[in-house]
């Protein structure tokens, strides 16, 4: 957060506290101007109380002095009111003098004074009354009631000038109290008024910074723009549901769509990107904002046209506030691909016009130089030497530059079929006894009597031990030996092989570098490319194995390298139902051979894809168990394959694996019977292959698809096509008029059509036999449970592949023969 920013906030958080305080202290300043105000209005109310006093007594006074001159009682009327009121003004100023107690002590004494006043006047009246108008003169001139009358006002106007005086001071602190308050509130009025006007400086200051942001960014944005639509790269943005958000003019161009076609379509319209089960992101590897795989090598998007361009696939994310989008960069290869065609071609002539003519040169001077065509003399001998060992180097240079290039471009092939490694010493004793001859050294070969049984490559381990002896001659001191060795572990898991030369060892400068590509000890004597390691390292790997090198006592060098041995397979009786069983693992291999045996069916095991694909071109299989984790291919990558060729298109395929299929971040490309994870569970494995056998009523179904998405219908049909007759409808009309002509064995509905739903056409979905024709939602919407219960299968685009759309027609159609009566 920026300094403005803060000092913003720190203001916008202080003018609400500032102005809540003024509220509270103007709350305070108004109450007590309230209680000085009533307090005035008391006094001048117990003001006007005495004075009313007064004047009620006075009028008392008169009344009675009225009756006693004239007699008449008409002149008493006014008396008993005023009394009245004299004692109700009595009785409020004593609550009104409550609180002071010298007011209250002249109230008390004007009260009792007053009592006696109206009784003095009450007597005045009777003698009248009774005795005349002398009578009442004489009491009147005794002076009584002008005394008490006097004492009356005295105490009365004595009450008034203290009233009066609390009156004025009780002002005079309201006025200084007004002023106070004024004066207080101009001030405040003031720094609110500071606080306000920085406050809306520093409004104007951000405002003005985000506008100059906002500038920076437009330019930024129109900058990238810029770039994005003259990058050669195709580029596509998908949104978190996997529709396609915006693609780039490039994107345009390679696809043959223009944007506004693409826009808001689903990503499976142009790649097979995210199969699978789950939300996009999951089935793209996309976890917390990080992608789990960025780069995909070799893949194809579809043209508008229909044909395929070669692409490679970088991803990457961009974090938006409507959730992580995706951006896929496609780089057209197709170039790429015919420059390794072509390359492919030269290496295939290298391969032939150069390996060929040098095999068989060697093998001329081979014979010459062993006396095939006489002797020779030692001076054509030693020429004829020079000429076969560089031969030989010219051939290991050649063959190390293929393999090379096959390890980078992933094509180099290993088969795994059980070999005697027995037979590999014997056969790297007997290749290398031209050079050891040439070097004076001696090979000496320790073998056991005992076959060494190991899955493996023969021909690639016999490459291992040459490339190991061949480095081992050239560091041997003439007339010493080179032994090679083969060997089991102490535990009888493991088989090593090991050569060991009396040479000066390896330098230590080298040895974090010697498996390295192009890495020689010493580069100054120009032998050797610096592959041959580098490829033994890379031929170990594929076959689980492993490769290394350590000092002997007194000198020189040992190279070994181990595999696992191979346990024997029990061998079954031929006849019957056949099932292939492609496992790289020796010990599962004898365990699924036992318990398809046990099941009644013979079993043929493979140990690669390779080896797959030729026992499917000679025998006829009725099933396939099939292992992720193959030495030369992906097993997924390579029933795909199977899939989309004639003939192994209705095979059945049982995934037998140790990993779980809800872990697994690569779609499934093919339609599947079972998936079942290692340990095997032999009666899960029974009721697989049972399923896989079961015969159907229907060989090749019918299958109506609705969808108004003509190329959703296209690719969908082109999928099924190898399976299932498809019949294409995209409005209702024309789904009625299908199955009024041909009845379809499974329907395919989207749930929200241009006009009308999906839905709609499930009244007319009744067979021959009057039961309801299996029906399949295959809809871009959630489904809710009350559609779904209407049909038989729910399938979601975009998160289900079109191989899970074909195992669902196999489940409902399984589903729909067993229950028939």
């Amino acid at each position: 957060m920026t300094t403005g920013r803060r000092r913003f906030l720190a203001i916008a958080l202080l003018v609400p506290i500032v102005l809540a305080g003024f509220a509270l202290w103007l709350g305070a300043e108004f109450s007590a101007t309230d209680r000085l105000t009533s307090h005035a209005n008391a006094s001048f109310d117990r003001a006007t109380r005495a004075a009313s006093l007064i004047a009620h007594v006075s009028d008392a006074e008169a009344s009675q002095r009225g009756f006693v001159l004239t007699g008449d009682e008409r002149f008493l009327a006014p008396y008993f009111p005023a009394r009245r009121q004299a004692e109700e003004s009595l009785a409020k100023l004593a609550g009104r003098f409550a609180d002071s107690p010298d007011q209250n002590a002249r109230l008390e004494t004007l009260s009792a004074v007053v009592s006696r006043k109206f009784r003095e006047m009450d007597g005045v009246i009777a003698e009248r009354r009774n005795k005349g108008l002398a009578a009442a003169i004489a009491r009147v001139k005794e002076g009584d009631g002008r005394k008490l009358m006097d004492i009356i006002r005295t105490r009365a106007e004595a009450m008034l000038m203290t009233e009066e005086g609390i009156r004025v001071a009780r002002v005079a602190a309201y006025n200084r109290h007004a002023v106070q308050m004024q004066t207080i509130i101009w001030i405040a009025v003031g720094i609110v008024s500071m606080v306000l006007a920085a406050g809306m400086f520093l409004l104007w200051r951000q405002r003005l910074s985000r506008h100059l942001a906002q500038v920076e960014a437009y330019d930024s944005a129109a900058r990238n723009r810029a770039i994005l639509d003259s990058t050669i790269d195709a580029l596509i943005i998908v949104n978190p549901s996997g529709s396609i958000e915006s693609v780039n003019p490039a994107a345009e161009r390679m696809l043959g769509y223009s944007a506004g076609e693409l826009e808001r379509r689903d990503l499976s319209i142009l790649l097979t990107l995210a199969d699978g089960k789950g939300t996009f992101h999951e089935r793209i590897g996309l976890i917390d904002g990080v992608l789990r795989d960025h780069f995909l090598p070799d893949r194809e998007v579809r043209h508008k046209d229909g044909h395929q361009v070669a692409v490679d696939i970088a991803m990457g994310t961009m974090r938006v506030p409507g959730g992580d989008h995706v951006i896929a960069s496609l780089r057209d290869i197709s170039a790429r691909r015919r420059a390794e065609a072509l390359k492919d071609e030269f290496i295939s002539t290298v391969s032939h016009e150069l390996r060929t003519p040098l095999t068989s040169v060697v093998g001329a001077l081979g014979l010459l130089r062993g006396g095939q065509a006489g002797a020779l003399p030692a001076t054509a001998t030693r020429l004829i030497e020079i000429a076969e060992n560089n031969s030989r180097r010219l051939i290991r240079l050649i063959n190390d530059m293929l393999d090379i290039d096959r390890l980078q471009s992933g094509r180099l092939q290993v088969e795994r079929v059980p070999i005697d490694l027995r037979q590999v010493v014997t056969r790297a004793c007997e290749g290398s006894e031209g050079l050891a001859g040439v070097a004076h050294v001696r090979i000496d070969a320790l073998v056991p009597d005992e076959p060494v049984m190991v899955s493996g490559d023969a021909e690639r381990l016999l490459q291992v031990v040459t490339n190991i002896v061949s480095n081992a001659i050239r560091a041997a001191p003439p007339g010493s030996a080179v032994t090679i060795g083969c060997w089991l572990d102490e535990e009888g898991s493991k088989a090593q092989i090991t050569v060991d030369d009396e040479g000066p060892g390896v330098p230590h400068g080298f040895r974090d570098r010697i498996f390295g590509r192009f890495e020689r000890a010493d580069v100054q004597d120009g032998v050797g490319t610096g592959l041959g390691l580098a490829i033994s390292q890379e031929i170990m790997h594929r076959h689980d194995g492993r490769i290394w090198f350590e000092d002997r006592s007194p000198k020189g060098t040992r190279f070994a390298f181990e595999l696992d041995v191979l346990r024997p397979v029990p061998e079954h009786a031929a006849g019957g139902e056949s099932i292939l069983i492609c496992e790289n693992d020796p010990d599962m291999v004898g365990v699924l051979c036992d318990m398809v045996s046990a099941i009644g069916f013979t079993a043929h095991c493979v140990g690669s894809a390779a080896q797959a694909r030729e026992a499917l071109e000679k025998h006829s299989y009725s099933a396939l168990l099939l292992d992720l984790n193959l030495p030369d291919e992906n097993g997924l990558n390579f029933a795909h394959r199977l899939y989309s060729e004639i003939g192994y298109s209705v095979m059945p395929v049982i995934i037998v694996s140790g990993q779980a299929r809800e872990g697994l971040a690569q779609p499934i490309p093919f339609d599947i019977v079972e998936w079942i994870e290692k340990p095997v569970d032999p009666r899960r494995l029974e009721s697989a292959i049972e399923l896989a056998l079961r015969p159907s009523s229907i060989a090749r179904p019918t299958i109506l698809h609705l969808d108004d998405d003509r190329d959703v219908l296209e690719i969908t049909a082109a999928a099924l096509g190898p399976t299932a007759r498809v019949l294409r409808a995209s409005d209702l009309a024309t789904a009625r008029a299908l199955i009024q002509s041909d009845m379809p064995d499974v329907v395919i509905l989207d749930l929200h059509l241009a006009q009308g739903s999906g839905l709609d056409l499930l009244p007319m979905l009744i067979d021959h036999h009057g039961r309801a024709i299996p029906t399949i939602l295959y809809s871009a919407h959630d489904v809710g449970p009350d559609a779904a219960r209407m049909v038989d299968a729910v399938l979601i685009k975009s998160r289900g592949s079109f191989p899970d759309l074909r195992a669902t027609i196999r489940r409902v159609l399984d589903r729909h023969d067993t229950d028939q009566p």
